[in-house]
C-alpha cells in the first residue's frame, strides 16, 4: 500500500477515534435506532507508569451500543502528534517507527464477543524491557467490531476506534520545555490591539525532552499601573515528547465580571511542568481602546458644542431685537 493512501487511512482514523470520544452516546443512539454496528470505549487516555523490567495490566472498557452482537478485536499502533492541535497520527506503514514505541511490549490482546448493550472490560498487560531508557512512550490501541457470522467472509468493512496509552518509565528522564510563542488575538487573527473583549490568547508549548508532559499555568492580566485585573487558567493537555501543543484560552466576561478594560494592559504567562514543578514565563503587552464609542462620544459632544452655540446665538438675537423694540416703545 502507498504512503499516500496510508496516510489517508490514518486520517480516517483519528476522525473516527475522535468522534467516539467526543460523542459517544450520540453514535450509540444512532447505531441502536438503525440497528448497525457501534462501540464504545473508555477511558479514551491512560496515563501509566513502571520501572524498567517491570510488568504492569490496565484495562479498557467497550461496550456494544448496537442492536446486534459484536466480536472485537484489538491492535497496538504507533502514533505521533498530528499538527499542534493534539490530534494523533496512527502509523500504520510498517516502514515508519516511532523513536518512543512501545508496540512490542504488549501481551497479544484477546477477542471478545460483546451481546447487544454488553460491557466487558479487555485486558492489557505491558512488559517493560529491563534496559528501556527513562523517559516517555506512547501507543493506540485500535478496536474493530465486526458480526460473528461475517468474521471469516472478508467482506464486513468495519471502522475502528482507540484508546491512547502514555507510558512513563521510571528513572532519569529529560525533562524540558519552552514557550515557542504566545500572544493575543482578535477575531483569531494575532493583535496587540483591541477596542473591547473578548480577548484570545494562544500559547504554543514546545517539548524538547524525552518524555510527555502535562504542564498546567495561568495568565495574570495586569493594567498599566500593577494591579491584577483577571487570571486566566490554562486547560491541562498532555505535549508529546519533541513537539509542539497549542493552548487557547479567552479573556471575557466570565473571567473579568464588571470590569470594562481601558488602557494599556500586561499579561504573564507562567507554565509549570515536570515532577519538579519546573517553571517557565513569558510576557506580552496589549491596548484596550474602544475608539468607536470614543468618537461617537467626541461627535456627539462636538455636535452639543454647536447646538448650543445655535441655541445662544438665536437667543441672543431674541433678547436683542425684544430690547430693540422695547426701546422703540420708549421713543415713542
Amino acid at each position: 500500500m502507498s504512503k499516500s493512501r496510508l496516510n489517508i487511512l490514518s486520517a480516517c482514523l483519528v476522525t473516527l477515534v475522535g468522534i467516539f470520544f467526543i460523542t459517544p452516546q450520540v453514535n450509540a443512539q444512532s447505531a441502536s435506532d438503525t440497528g448497525g454496528q457501534a462501540l464504545e470505549i473508555g477511558p479514551p487516555v491512560i496515563n501509566l507508569s513502571a520501572d524498567p523490567g517491570q510488568t504492569i495490566k490496565t484495562s479498557i472498557k467497550l461496550r456494544d451500543v448496537s442492536l446486534n452482537d459484536l466480536l472485537v478485536q484489538g491492535q497496538v499502533n504507533d502514533f505521533t502528534a498530528n499538527g499542534e492541535d493534539g490530534t494523533p497520527r496512527v502509523i500504520l506503514d510498517p516502514g515508519e517507527k516511532s523513536p518512543y514505541s512501545m508496540i512490542d511490549w504488549f501481551s497479544p490482546l484477546n477477542q471478545l464477543l460483546l451481546k447487544s448493550k454488553e460491557v466487558k472490560d479487555l485486558s492489557i498487560t505491558i512488559n517493560v524491557p529491563a534496559n528501556a531508557a527513562p523517559g516517555g512512550y506512547f501507543a493506540v490501541v485500535r478496536f474493530t467490531a465486526t458480526a460473528p457470522q461475517l468474521n471469516d467472509t472478508g467482506v464486513s468493512l468495519s471502522a475502528s476506534l482507540g484508546a491512547l496509552i502514555l507510558l512513563k518509565v521510571n528513572g532519569d528522564a529529560k525533562e524540558d520545555m519552552s514557550i515557542a510563542d504566545f500572544y493575543a488575538t482578535n477575531n483569531s487573527n494575532r493583535s496587540s490591539f483591541f477596542e473591547s473583549t473578548p480577548i484570545g490568547f494562544i500559547e504554543r508549548l514546545q517539548n524538547n525532552g524525552n518524555l510527555h508532559e502535562q504542564p498546567t499555568g495561568k495568565i495574570l492580566i495586569t493594567d498599566m499601573f500593577g494591579k491584577d485585573v483577571a487570571t486566566v487558567n490554562l486547560t491541562s493537555k498532555n505535549v508529546l515528547p519533541q513537539s509542539i501543543r497549542k493552548f487557547d484560552q479567552t479573556l471575557d466576561s466570565k473571567t473579568l465580571g464588571s470590569k470594562i478594560l481601558f488602557g494599556l494592559y500586561h499579561a504573564e504567562l507562567t507554565v509549570k511542568y515536570g515532577e519538579k514543578g519546573n517553571e517557565i514565563k513569558s510576557n506580552i503587552s496589549f491596548w484596550v481602546i474602544p475608539y468607536k464609542l470614543i468618537i461617537a462620544v467626541i461627535v456627539g459632544l462636538i455636535g452639543l458644542f454647536f447646538a448650543i452655540k445655535v441655541a445662544l446665538s438665536r437667543y441672543k438675537k431674541k433678547i436683542l431685537a425684544q430690547a430693540h423694540k422695547s426701546n422703540n416703545k420708549s421713543h415713542k
